[in-house]
C-alpha cells in the first residue's frame, strides 16, 4: 500500500524476510468470545433442538467483512480513502485487506486474537481493520499520544499477539515490546531488525485471504476508554453491533453513496473511525486529513468537494476563528456537519450557525460502549440549549436515581440506556461489567435530564460533580457562564478539596489576550447569573488546558496539579 504520510526518520538495520514466522509470537489468551469464557458477549444466543438449528443454519450473519464487502462491490474502481496524494479505491481497498488477512492467517492470528494498532490517519488503518474484520481477529487501537507504559498496559491487559506501528512512533514501540512478553510487531514504514517484517513486504508476498469463519456475535474490536476518569477498560464491540451502528447512523445523518466525509479526528477514538467505516458502508469516499488544522480542513473541503464533516468542539472553534480564511474557500459542496466527544459550548455553536448558515449542525451524544445515542438534528439547534437531542433508531434512554429508580421528565439523575448497539461488556472485567449493566439496560457514568418531548440534556458526568457542602455543582454550568465572558477562550470547572465545604468550586481559566482578565472579573460573571454556591472560590489562569487527542479536558489532571501543589505549599 506504501508507507502512509506523516512517517518521518529512517529507522535502520532491516530484518530479513525470513524473520516472519508463526512462532515468534506469544501464547494465546482466551478468545473473549469463546465458550465457557465467563467475559462471552452478553448477547449471544442460545438456541436447541432440530428446528432451531435449521433455522439458525439460514441466518445470514451481520459481518463486518460482508457489509463491506457488498458495498465495495457496488462502488467498483470508486475512491473510498484519500490521503493526501494517495487514492485508493474501493476495489484496491478490498485487494489489501484481503492480502493483509492471507498474511495474519498464515502469520497464526485466527479468531479472537488481539491485533493492536498504534498509526496516525492513513489508509493502512482502514485496510488493517477489515483485514482483522476478515479473519475474526480483534483489532485494538491505541492512542498514539500514550507512553510506553500506557500502551503495555493496555497490551498486556488484553493480551495481544501482534502491533502494528507508524515508523513515526518506532522508539516508543521497541520500549513496548521489551515491556510485553510474546508481542510481535510489525512496521508500516521501515521495519527494523527488532520487527517481524514491513507491512508493504508482508502484502507483496502473501496471497489474499478466503472466507473465515466469522459470527455476528465475535468482537471485532476493543474499545479501550479515553481514561478521564481513570483506568481504561477494553469494551467489547461486536460485528453484529457495528454493522446495525452503520445502518442506524446512515439513517439518522442522511448519509449517502454520493458523499465525501472528511475525517481529522484520530483515528484511535471510535467515533471518527467509526464514521470513517459508516461512510464506507454507503459505498461513498473518506478524505483523511493525519492531524487536524483549521487552514487544512478548509482546503481539503474545497479541493474534494467535501459534502460532510466530523468535527469535535476543538475543531469548530478553530475554525470559527479562521475569520476571514473561513471566507476564502468556496464550501458550497458542505451540507452537514456532526459534532460529538465533548459538549459543543453555545457560544461557540452560535458561531458556526451564523458563518455557516446554510449547513446542517448535527450534535450527538455518544460513548466507546455505545456509539451514537442521541442525536440533536438541525432544525432543533436553537429551539433546544445545551440539549444533546432524541435517542437514535433502536435507542432507548432511561433516568433514574441513586437507587435506580426511573425519574420523571425534568429530574436529574443517571443516564441509562438500551439497545443493540450497546457494548458487550468490558474485557475480563466482570466486576467492572457488572456495575455498567441492569439486565439490559446500561450506564457509563453521565448524569442528566429529559424534557417533556423526551430531549436529552446531559449535566455531567458523576465523577466530576462537585459536592460542595452536601450540594451538587454541575461543572458545565459554570463553564457556559464563563465561555460567553470577553477574554475567556477556555475554562475548566472542577472539584478540589476544602476543610469548610468538603469541595470548593476552582475554575481553570484560558485569556484570549482580547482583554485584561483579573479574579474579579470572572467572580463577577459568575455572581451575575449563578447561585452563591456556584460561583467559584478560587480562579487560575493557564496559557492551555489539558486535553486528550480527541479533544476532550483532562479534569483529572487538573484536579491532581491544585492537589500536588496544595502539598507544596503546606508548611512542614
Amino acid at each position: 500500500m506504501g508507507r502512509g504520510r506523516g512517517q518521518s526518520g529512517r529507522a535502520r538495520g532491516r530484518r530479513p524476510k525470513s524473520a516472519w514466522r508463526a512462532d515468534s509470537l506469544g501464547p494465546r489468551r482466551r478468545d473473549p468470545a469463546a465458550p465457557g469464557d465467563p467475559h462471552r458477549r452478553r448477547a449471544q444466543a442460545t438456541v436447541s433442538g432440530p428446528a432451531s438449528r435449521d433455522r439458525v443454519s439460514r441466518v445470514v450473519d451481520l459481518t463486518i467483512a460482508r457489509t463491506l464487502s457488498l458495498a465495495g462491490r457496488r462502488a467498483g474502481e470508486k475512491p473510498a480513502v484519500i490521503c493526501g496524494d494517495r487514492v485508493l479505491s474501493h476495489g484496491a481497498l478490498a485487494d489489501a485487506a484481503a492480502r493483509l488477512a492471507g498474511a495474519l492467517q498464515a502469520f497464526g492470528l485466527g479468531k479472537g486474537d488481539r491485533l493492536g494498532v498504534v498509526l496516525p490517519n492513513c489508509p493502512e488503518y482502514v485496510a488493517i481493520a477489515l483485514a482483522c474484520a476478515r479473519s475474526s481477529i480483534v483489532m485494538v487501537p491505541l492512542n498514539y499520544r500514550f507512553t510506553a507504559e500506557e500502551h503495555a498496559t493496555q497490551l498486556s491487559d488484553c493480551g495481544a499477539r501482534l502491533l502494528i506501528y507508524g515508523e513515526i512512533f518506532g522508539e516508543t514501540v521497541r520500549e513496548v515490546a521489551r515491556r510485553v512478553a510474546g508481542l510481535g510487531t510489525v512496521c508500516v514504514g521501515t521495519a527494523v531488525a527488532a520487527d517481524l517484517g514491513s507491512l508493504d513486504e508482508i502484502l507483496a508476498r502473501n496471497a489474499p485471504a478466503g472466507p473465515a469463519d466469522v459470527s455476528e456475535t465475535d468482537v471485532f474490536y476493543l474499545g479501550y476508554t479515553s481514561g478521564t476518569t481513570g483506568h481504561p477498560k477494553g469494551a467489547m464491540v461486536t460485528h453484529r453491533n457495528r454493522c446495525l451502528a452503520y445502518h442506524y447512523w446512515a439513517l439518522e445523518f442522511g448519509i449517502r453513496d454520493n458523499d465525501v466525509v472528511l475525517h481529522a479526528g484520530p483515528f484511535h477514538h471510535t467515533a471518527p473511525f467509526t464514521f470513517v467505516l459508516t461512510q464506507l458502508f454507503m459505498g461513498g469516499t473518506v478524505v483523511i486529513l493525519e492531524h487536524f488544522s483549521a487552514s487544512d480542513v478548509l482546503a481539503a473541503i474545497e479541493r474534494h468537494r467535501v459534502t460532510w464533516g466530523f468535527l469535535v468542539p476543538y475543531m469548530l472553534d478553530r475554525l470559527v476563528h479562521a475569520g476571514a480564511e473561513l471566507k476564502q474557500h468556496d464550501l458550497s459542496s458542505l451540507r452537514m456537519i456532526v459534532s460529538g466527544a465533548s459538549p459543543l459550548p453555545t457560544v461557540t455553536k452560535e458561531a458556526v450557525l451564523d458563518l455557516l448558515p446554510g449547513i446542517g449542525l448535527h450534535e450527538f451524544y455518544g460513548a466507546t460502549e455505545a456509539g451514537v445515542i442521541t442525536n440533536l438534528r438541525p432544525e432543533d439547534q436553537r429551539r433546544k440549549t445545551r440539549c444533546v437531542g432524541r435517542p437514535v433508531f433502536d435507542t432507548e434512554i432511561e433516568i433514574r436515581d441513586e437507587a435506580g429508580r426511573p425519574l420523571p421528565p425534568g429530574e436529574t439523575g443517571d443516564i441509562w440506556m438500551r439497545g443493540p448497539t450497546v457494548f458487550s461488556g468490558y474485557f475480563d472485567a466482570p466486576d467492572k461489567t457488572a456495575a455498567a449493566f441492569d439486565g439490559e439496560w446500561c450506564t457509563i457514568g453521565d448524569v442528566g435530564r429529559l424534557d417533556d418531548e423526551g430531549y436529552l440534556y446531559i449535566l455531567d458526568r458523576r465523577k466530576d460533580l462537585i459536592k460542595s457542602g452536601g450540594v451538587n455543582v454541575f461543572p458545565i454550568e459554570i463553564e457556559e457562564v464563563l465561555l460567553a465572558v470577553p477574554g475567556i477562550a477556555d475554562v475548566a470547572a472542577i472539584g478540589v478539596p476544602d476543610p469548610t465545604w468538603g469541595e470548593a468550586v476552582h475554575a481553570v481559566v484560558v485569556a484570549n489576550g482580547d482583554r485584561p482578565l483579573a479574579d474579579a472579573d470572572v467572580v463577577a460573571a459568575c455572581r451575575a447569573r449563578l447561585a452563591g454556591y456556584k460561583v467559584p472560590k478560587s480562579i487560575e489562569f493557564r496559557s492551555a488546558l489539558p486535553r486528550n487527542a480527541n479533544g476532550k479536558v483532562l479534569k483529572r489532571t487538573l484536579r491532581q496539579d491544585f492537589v500536588d501543589r496544595m502539598r507544596t505549599d503546606m508548611p512542614v
